[in-house]
């Protein structure tokens, strides 16, 4: 193989690998999806999307009015326009999925009804990502303007024999006008291509599959693989040595997802002649993210703006798996795989689209084997700063600590140097609330009013009335980080986070955690020019009931005990509203602890350890 990044290729060498033109999905009637339907898991799958889809058969797709791409200019939420946007591709996947499975023709004429309305739209675009009052761009080039491109490709390769040559034709030359050659014209124009997060692996997945899958022109597929050479690097520039992504393991599966099959989707169809993989050690480091941030009861490490729990794509973790002979990612691929069994599919997910349920059906494991062993592992990302360590103690109870230093201008940040999470026997109990709501307001100059993006929301000191600060400038910087089997320390400095008028001449913040005893101690050492006031807090979903000497944090499970150190006293609780990422509403309580003599101590503290 030939690493298309990392060799000095020509659009000729290019056009070559690319000939002859290798098929990438198999289509509807071939043996690869008669066999995916004898699959017992595809066999439980298919039974709810497949009512679903028969209800859909004849009801219309949900509308994309004038005034709904133009709601989000006036009104800045996202949900009512994304809603419908996302329902339609959902309601085209489920139809085309029941086509490919059942081979029944009232499914293919389902699914191509469907695909003709999605190819019909006047603009593939968000119109939070468009720069109109019309909610509308023809030619402008997104995440999800790519993402329908693939869609639209990968459609020709599954039912192009059986679609109508009118719209063969059509969709062909949309993808040509709209985005390849707008794309070569313009690429230079657009952000993502510069950008070294999930944008530019995304957009380039989208459109360089849709090429791969539809496009008959080698040289203009050479062409756009010569051009994407320069930028797919950048991306991969934002991953740390040790793979570390500073944007969570939620855009990690989203982007280095796209990147991903995008590979697999370049060598298939140069018959492994190109790849993106070949040859490239940082890539085998990324792919051990997504598995090293995941905690006990598919959790993650949630920093910034990530989601608290989930399934990671089983289908991506296989493929990795398969491509490194990674026994680490198949015994990760496989435990996905058999939540997604035990819960099933989720038919309403913003993700649960062609793209996805393709990838699902066609790599879902036929044997019901024993379950892969999976030993936590303790990891410091060096790049990203942030500890993570598991530890079970005497009595058996499973402890899952994270902590981070960072700065405030990672992407998808949150004001939230020196945060920390702590799980107990598989449940978040000091948590990080992750994505909110996304609004037209949290990606502008308003973020850091929200709550899950300001030191507020997080289990962090309040310095003299101030929270910490965005900007690059406002970093933390990392004086010890020692993991040995027992225990791991943690300590950072904090003091360059928060604003100069916060007269913080000296703010560093430590933690023990033992991991035998089943405890965590958290201190911070301050000095103030100024002391007004000083505050830190714990952040919590549960009841807080607090004592004369401690406060006890009630969980489902176990009752978290918190001890302050002397000198240290509680200062109440106090609730905190928020909207989580489907836009419901959420609370957390915020445990609050200062200390007794401002004037005349240096440190807050306090011990968590579990109630008898």
């Amino acid at each position: 193989m030939t690493s298309l990044l990392e060799s000095n290729l020509t659009q000729e060498d290019i056009a070559r690998a690319l000939t002859p033109k290798r098929p990438i999905l198999q289509p509807i009637g071939s043996p690869r999806w008669k066999q995916a339907a004898q699959n017992p898991l595809v066999q439980k799958w298919i039974e709810p999307l497949r009512a679903l889809a028969g209800n859909e058969i004849a009801e219309p797709m949900p509308a994309l009015s004038d005034e709904l791409y133009r709601d989000f200019f006036a009104t800045g939420k996202r949900l009512p326009f994304e809603n419908a946007y996302f329902e339609r591709r959902r309601r085209f996947a489920r139809a085309a999925i029941c086509a490919l499975i059942d081979g029944d023709k009232k499914w293919t004429d389902s699914a191509l009804r469907k695909l003709e309305e999605i190819l019909s739209e006047s603009s593939w675009a968000l119109p939070a990502h468009v720069n109109s009052p019309s909610g509308k761009d023809p030619m402008h080039l997104d995440l999800f303007a790519c993402e329908t491109a693939n869609l639209l490709g990968e459609a020709i390769e599954l039912f192009g024999e059986q679609m109508p040559a009118e719209l063969l034709t059509e969709i062909k030359v949309r993808l040509r006008k709209r985005i390849f050659e707008n794309y070569i014209y313009k690429h230079q124009d657009f952000f993502w291509t510069k950008s070294s997060n999930n944008w530019n692996a995304v957009c380039h997945q989208g459109l360089l599959g849709a090429a791969l899958a539809a496009e008959d022109d080698v040289q203009l597929v050479a062409k756009l693989l010569l051009i994407s050479k320069r930028y797919l690097p950048v991306f991969l520039d934002g991953f740390g040595e040790d793979g570390g992504c500073s944007e969570g393991p939620g855009y990690w599966q989203y982007g280095f997802g796209a990147f991903s099959f995008l590979n697999e989707q370049l060598e298939t169809r140069t018959g492994k002649g190109l790849s993106l993989f070949d040859n490239n050690e940082h890539i085998r480091e990324i792919a051990n993210y997504g598995p090293r941030v995941t905690l006990a009861n598919f959790h993650f490490v949630n920093f910034g703006d990530s989601p608290r729990d989930g399934a990671l794509n089983p289908a991506l973790l296989e493929y990795l798996g398969r491509r490194f002979q990674s026994d680490l990612l198949r015994a990760h691929a496989y435990r996905n795989f058999q939540r997604i069994e035990q819960t099933g599919i989720n038919l309403h997910g913003q993700r649960t689209d062609l793209f996805y349920l393709l990838r699902l059906f066609l790599n879902a494991p036929t044997e019901h084997s024993a379950e892969r062993s999976l030993e936590p592992e303790d990891f410091y990302f060096k790049n990203l700063e942030i500890l993570i360590a598991h530890g079970r103690d005497q009595r058996g109870n499973l402890w899952e600590f994270a902590a981070k230093a960072g700065n405030n201008a990672e992407h998808h940040n949150h004001n939230d140097c020196g945060s920390y999470m702590l799980n107990i026997n598989g449940a978040p109990v000091i948590l990080e609330i992750g994505a909110p709501e996304y609004t037209k307001g949290y990606f502008g100059e308003n973020r850091y009013d929200y709550l899950a993006a300001r030191t507020l929301g997080h289990s962090l000191p309040i310095v003299n009335g101030h929270e910490q600060a965005a900007g690059l400038q406002y970093a933390a910087k990392v004086l010890s980080a020692e993991m040995v089997p027992d225990h791991v320390e943690f300590s950072v400095d904090l003091t360059n986070c928060y604003p100069a008028a916060t007269g913080c001449n000296d703010l560093v913040r430590s933690f023990y955690f033992d991991k035998r005893k089943g405890c965590l101690r958290v201190k911070e050492f301050y000095e103030l020019a100024n002391p007004e006031s000083f505050e830190t807090s714990i952040i919590t979903e549960d009841q807080i009931l607090v004592g004369e000497n401690d406060a006890r944090i009630v969980t489902a499970t176990c009752v978290l005990v918190v001890k302050p150190f002397d000198e240290t006293i509680f200062a109440g609780v106090q609730a905190q509203e928020y909207r989580d990422q489907t836009g419901a509403p959420r609370k957390i309580n915020r445990l609050i602890l200062k200390p007794a003599r401002l004037a005349d101590q240096r440190f807050v503290g306090y011990v968590i350890d579990i109630g008898e």
